[in-house]
């Protein structure tokens, strides 16, 4: 997988894996195809994320749209969302941290612009996102299962070179029996080293906002024992990753001014 900025002014359909049962890539090339066969729809814009019925069981479909028409015209210089979460799947399954099975991926380009790209993986059912996990009237002790499994599956991705690049707890699904899943592979990045200050730049987004705050500090602590237990190093994760979430508020809260000061303008 070439992580680094490409330059690629083909026009080809790239695909892996296999296309599962009745499915047809014809169709799944087409966003409304998707929407009439669809089972559930989780998210619409800018990315279509669906789950379809097959043969083997129900998958999820995410077909990716532009956020931007300027990210479109960039395409030829990176290799697609799509393949990137395909690559990082196959990565984070190599590495035993866990991430919805990857199935099936298709990248088409004209003279190097990405026209369609889906990425497929099995469907974690039933989920709820850990962010609404958080929220809910489960134990804390299940609460605190569920942040030990993640910090696992964290650690062992990092130390397998990937740095996420979006931690929020929207983007872990939970499963029934407290299992947590890692997705939204689209943004990460693979790195040859994956340094200390990359690991907190990456950890600085996780915030476990619970029912109160004394549950939140106390899941924080449990994550970053684990964390700390797997990856062997001999340095605070926890104060490290205060100091890294402080600096990411402080930066967002200027941005935030900045965006103000623009519109009254």
């Amino acid at each position: 997988w070439q992580e680094s900025p490409i330059l690629d002014l083909s026009t080809s359909i790239v695909t892996a894996g296999r296309l599962p049962e009745p499915l047809d890539q014809a169709d799944l090339t087409n966003r409304d195809a998707i929407l009439c066969v669809a089972r559930k729809v989780f998210n619409r814009r800018p990315n279509l994320v669906a789950q379809v019925e097959t043969q083997p069981g129900p998958v999820v479909i995410k077909w990716f749209g532009w956020r931007h028409p300027a990210h479109f015209y960039l395409s030829p210089t990176f290799p697609g969302r799509a393949w990137t979460s395909w690559e990082v799947a196959r990565i984070l399954d190599k590495v035993a941290a866990r991430t919805p099975r990857p199935i099936y991926v298709y990248t088409r380009r004209r003279r190097g612009f990405i026209l369609e790209n889906f990425f497929i993986t099995e469907c974690i059912n039933p989920h709820q996102t850990l962010r609404a996990f958080l929220k809910s009237d489960v134990s804390s002790q299940m609460m605190e299962k569920a942040v030990k499994d993640l910090a696992l599956s964290i650690a062992r991705m990092h130390r397998g070179g990937i740095q996420h690049g979006d931690l929020t707890t929207a983007n872990f699904l939970v499963d029934e029996l407290g299992k947590v899943f890692i997705v939204d592979l689209n943004r990460a990045r693979l790195r040859p080293h994956l340094s200390h200050r990359h690991r907190l730049i990456d950890l600085a987004r996780l915030a476990f906002a619970a029912r109160d705050p004394e549950l939140e500090v106390h899941l924080t602590h449990k994550f970053f024992q684990v964390y700390g237990a797997e990856t062997c190093a001999a340095i605070d994760w926890e104060n490290g990753y205060r100091d890294y979430r402080r600096r990411l508020l402080i930066m967002r809260g200027r941005k935030k001014r900045l965006r103000g000061l623009i519109r009254r303008k």
